[in-house]
């Protein structure tokens, strides 16, 4: 067990995968992803294919898609329908598995093969479904650092797009808690086993309360503008209630300004956090056989198309960071075929499915046949030439109001059940999806409609396919004025605890 490499899973919650200096971004500061980046290889296709967090852990915790899972919704109080998770399969094998930050699973208490969890959920309180449990890890911590209930004083929503600095000392916040119950779980850890760590930082999820010292990073800058593409006037009812539910249509420019720093204030907090977790490795003697993933569970749309919050397929909300870096100096004629470099990017399209399978590879473990995930340590090996798969299928919503996506990275397609309405993006060309191909006569539109109806089709039984073929369009009128009033949504306040 003394050979087997240490692997730390970093996630984010509600980063969008274009929030990265590595990624193009020239405004946001992420030194230390954009490190991981350069040292090992980013996949610019990643995407969570049922974009909120219940099923999006879910994914990363099973290996599995939401269809598989029976879950293409947010579902609270949902429990996992395998025992064969990603830390049990670890710790079969031997490894120290531990977990710090957000988890989102049900029942929030079940290991779910982890050897401990030190949990930071949001200010939900345990016991989804059934008896009330109390609060998380993280809360019960602020209480005795004196500040009981207060986690939440600072009055922003959990799913609102307001933003306010950190009200408490800043080695309070949950950003700062989970990076240093990480480091020193680092520090604690058995020596005699390899160690698995997932460190999961609830940020940049609303609400954007960041520490003053990263707003002051941004305060001379100007904030980039959400695109608006030449499809919006003609939104699906499916992206109409997203507008109503999020105000879409009224926020200020204010406000959407102080949003955007909001967002890249909190990334850049957990970008620095991430460096502590490197450095705790280093001076622990691990970092030269450790292996790191860092990935986000889903996007935010970020005004992007009139659009704010998760939950669909346009870009923002479903396009993630995905970085693998290999251990800092490892035997390349053993592991790394000769002459590869660092820093490449791969344009495979893949997804939160391919966690599990990685990080059972790259244990040495044999990857279970039944997933639908499947290791990237290929695409690693060859970033330039290995191609995981051809396309992924992305899935949100009941049956009956589905949305839908198929992508090869090059071509995006996504098609709303409710009135069969679609949209096409070459995304090669058009990455902000400006430009809808669907109603282009040069476009392959119907390829795409077929490759979705296949897809569908494969499965026993799909609604949305009839003979092969994707249901007609339907008639369905828009929103009145009155439904949208109705669908305002209050944002999951929380209150004094």
């Amino acid at each position: 067990m003394a050979n087997q490499p240490h692997i730390v899973l970093i996630t984010t919650d509600q980063m969008r995968g274009d929030l990265m200096g590595c990624a193009g971004n020239t405004l946001i500061q992420t030194p230390h992803i954009d490190y991981l980046a350069r040292s090992g290889v980013r996949f610019d296709q990643a995407y969570s294919l049922t974009p909120v967090c219940i099923p999006a852990r879910a994914t990363i915790m099973t290996g599995l898609e939401g269809h598989r899972l029976g879950l293409t919704t947010y579902k609270e109080g949902y429990a996992l329908p395998t025992t064969n998770t990603l830390p049990k399969l670890l710790s079969d094998a031997g490894y120290e598995t531990r977990v710090v930050g957000k988890m989102h699973v049900y029942p929030e208490r079940c290991h779910y093969g982890f050897d401990s969890m030190l949990l930071c959920e949001e200010g939900r309180m345990l016991g989804a479904g059934g008896k009330q449990r109390g609060y998380d890890d993280y809360e019960q911590w602020v209480a005795d650092q004196g500040y009981p209930g207060q986690a939440f004083g600072h009055g922003i929503a959990n799913n609102e797009y307001a933003m306010s600095p950190w009200h408490l000392p800043d080695n309070l916040h949950p950003t700062e808690w989970t990076a240093d119950n990480s480091c020193r779980t680092i520090k604690r850890r058995d020596w005699t086993r390899p160690l698995f760590l997932w460190a999961s930082f609830t940020a940049p999820h609303p609400p954007l309360t960041p520490l003053m010292r990263d707003l002051y990073l941004y305060e001379r800058d100007e904030m980039p503008q959400p695109v608006r593409g030449d499809w919006v006037d003609k939104h699906t009812l499916y992206h109409q209630r997203m507008v109503a539910r999020h105000q879409g249509k009224s926020k200020t420019p204010k406000q959407i300004d102080n949003a955007y720093r909001g967002f890249y204030a909190s990334i850049t907090q957990v970008d620095r956090a991430i460096n502590r977790i490197i450095g705790t490795l280093r001076e622990e003697g691990m970092l030269e056989n450790t292996w790191f993933l860092f990935t986000s569970d889903h996007g935010d749309n970020m005004g992007d198309h009139g659009l704010w919050f998760k939950a669909n397929f346009t870009s923002g909300a479903c396009q993630i960071p995905l970085i693998v870096t290999p251990p800092a100096k490892i035997d390349a004629e053993s592991i790394l075929k000769s002459g590869w470099l660092p820093g490449q990017v791969n344009h495979s399209p893949v997804g939160l499915q391919d966690i599990l399978p990685t990080c059972l590879a790259i244990a040495g473990l044999p990857v279970p046949d039944d997933l639908d995930g499947t290791s990237l340590l290929g695409a690693v090996l060859q970033p330039k030439t290995d191609r995981v798969r051809e396309t992924v299928l992305g899935e949100f919503g009941p049956i009956g109001k589905r949305s839908l996506m198929v992508t090869d990275g090059i071509w995006k397609y996504i098609w709303f059940e409710e009135e069969s309405e679609e949209l096409l993006f070459h995304i090669e060309d058009d990455p902000q999806e400006l430009h809808d191909r669907s109603r282009d006569p040069l476009a392959p539109i119907e390829e795409w409609r077929n490759r979705l109806a296949f897809k569908l089709g494969a499965r026993l039984s799909d609604p949305a396919v009839n003979d092969g073929v994707l249901r007609p369009r339907q008639l369905v009128p828009e929103l009145s004025e009155f439904e949208r009033a109705h669908l305002n949504s209050h944002n999951n306040p929380r209150g004094l605890h």
